[in-house]
This record gives C-alpha cells, sequence and structure tokens, in this order.
C-alpha cells in the first residue's frame, strides 16, 4: 500500500497498491490498511483521509488466491469499524471496477466519488460467499431495500451513472478528473472545523446505523454458519 501526505493541507492518502491483481485484498493488505486508518485517528496533523487504488481498478473484492479464513473475515470487519469510527472525513476515489468487499469499503468511507467508467458489483452469491463490513446494514440504508435486495441476491454489475441515482455515491466526475474532484473535496473538509466534522459523522451513524459492532457480528455469524454447512451439506 501507497501512504503519501498532503502536509500543506492535511490529506493523508492511502492507495491500494497492487495493480497486477486489481487490487484484490488479501490479509496482509488489509491488515496494512486496518493500521494506517487506526494510526491516523489519533495523528493531529491528519485532518482527511482519501482511500483510492493504483491502476485500473480501485479493488477487485478478496484475492482468490488468498484463504479466506476467519481472520480474513475478522480483519475485514475491524477495518469497516476502524472507517466508520475514525473521527476524520474518509473520502473514496473509484476508477474502474469496486468488487464485492472493494465495494463494502465504500459504504464505510464518507464521501465518494468515482469515475463516470466506474463499475460496482457485490457478487459474493455466486461464488457461495457472503457479505462484511456491515454491508447488510448500510447498503439499504444507502440505496434502499428492494435494490440493495437485488444487488446482493443477485450479484449483477452497475455503472457510476446509476449508483448516483441510487445514492451509493456522492459524485460522479469525468474521464482523466476523478483524483483531482476527490482532492478537492478533501482539501474543503480539511478547512473545516474538525470538532463539527467529527460531530457530524458520529451522529448521523448513531441515527442511521445504530450499534454497527453488533451488525458485524451477525455478519461474522454468518459466516461461520455457511462455513460449516458448506463443509457439511447434508
Amino acid at each position: 500500500m501507497l501512504v503519501s501526505r498532503h502536509p500543506e493541507d492535511g490529506v493523508l492518502e492511502l492507495r491500494l497498491n497492487r495493480p497486477q491483481r486489481l487490487n484484490a485484498l488479501t490479509l496482509a493488505l488489509t491488515e496494512h490498511l486496518l493500521g494506517a486508518v487506526r494510526q491516523a485517528h489519533h495523528d493531529r496533523a491528519v485532518r482527511v483521509l482519501l482511500l483510492t487504488g493504483e491502476g485500473r481498478a480501485f479493488c477487485a473484492g478478496k484475492d482468490r488466491d488468498d484463504p479466506g479464513t476467519p481472520e480474513f473475515v475478522a480483519s475485514l470487519q475491524q477495518l469497516a469499524l476502524a472507517l466508520m469510527e475514525c473521527p476524520k472525513p474518509v473520502i473514496a476515489a473509484v476508477q474502474g471496477w469496486a468488487v464485492g468487499a472493494g465495494l463494502e469499503l465504500l459504504l464505510n468511507c464518507d464521501i465518494v466519488v468515482a469515475a463516470r467508467s466506474a463499475r460496482f458489483m457485490l457478487p459474493e452469491v455466486n461464488a457461495g460467499l457472503f457479505g462484511t463490513g456491515g454491508v447488510m446494514a448500510l447498503l439499504p440504508r444507502q440505496i434502499g431495500l428492494a435494490r440493495a435486495k437485488g444487488v446482493l441476491m443477485l450479484g449483477g454489475e452497475f455503472g457510476a451513472p446509476q449508483a448516483l441515482d441510487w445514492g451509493l455515491i456522492w459524485s460522479v466526475a469525468e474521464e482523466g478528473q476523478l483524483r483531482e474532484a476527490a482532492l478537492a473535496i478533501a482539501r474543503q473538509l480539511a478547512t473545516a472545523d474538525p470538532e463539527i466534522l467529527r460531530s457530524i459523522k458520529s451522529l448521523l451513524h448513531e441515527e442511521a446505523v445504530g450499534a454497527l459492532p453488533a451488525v458485524l457480528e451477525r455478519e461474522a455469524d454468518a459466516h461461520r454458519r455457511l462455513a460449516r454447512h458448506q463443509a457439511h451439506p447434508h
């Protein structure tokens, strides 16, 4: 993962850096990102986090060559909680694919900007998998229950204009303008009173989501039940 600071404006850029694998998540990458987010919690020089990906995708979800262990699921859940509980705004800039856990990461961010060509998908159901990151609570609150059921149960792809229309993302950037569009938002937020932003984020999450740790634990329980079922289908 690439970490770059913009000390003049208080923006910390966290860039997933496995372009040859479309920035698919491994346990090591997830834990690295988790550590960087947790460190940013307490870094007074950091006022805004900007999460993006290197190359032609934001994140293609879990790396298929990395074992889907309980430790990996736990790391994803801890990352979701760290992003949601981060006292600073988290911006995401999405190019190319945001798939599975990559899309679920976006639900944990505060403001998402996507390139017009970006594509989104939650295909876990077609691979015998289950969602993470609080998706079962966060997705229907953002796009509505009927759409969330379709996205999760059918596993089909959709584009940035549709994601914008549904309320999944904040804005769409024209090709070649994504990074500057996301940085402009990050820099604007960096000039705001950090205590006001922290309070807005905290209270919105409390009202809209409630106890996220409980949601994440129920998702983890579902992963464990699914693993037992797949090991002993009869």
